[in-house]
């Protein structure tokens, strides 16, 4: 009974580091205007690239960075689009597909 317990236990605290580690990682999206400033209230969306499904809820660029950060999604690219042409369509397209999480991905716009 104590080697199942102490196997139970070892499974446990094996099984809340791969949780904790897959729940820290994080991807941080600079989004760039084509003059290369950054995109202020830019939306960002993650999805999959087999069939285009949306995989995390859309977020804004709020700060003067154009920054955005997102739970890691493994196989997920990101899409960003900024303005309004008047009808409701963006102005500004860009996306990427991160390739290491953890650092800076960058997407730049363009019309």
């Amino acid at each position: 009974m104590k080697r199942f317990a102490a196997s139970l236990t070892a499974l446990m605290l094996t099984g809340t580091a791969l949780c904790t580690a897959a729940s820290a990682a994080t991807v941080t999206v600079s989004v760039k205007l084509p003059n290369g400033a950054p995109a202020k209230h830019a939306f960002v969306r993650m999805y999959r690239m087999s069939g285009y499904t949306i995989v995390s809820l859309e977020t804004e660029t709020a700060d003067a960075s154009g920054k955005a950060v997102f739970k890691v999604r493994p196989g997920a690219c990101l899409k960003a689009e900024y303005g309004n042409d008047g009808s409701g369509r963006p102005t500004d397209i860009g996306s990427a597909c991160p390739r290491t999480y953890g650092k800076t991905l960058t997407i730049n716009l363009s019309p």
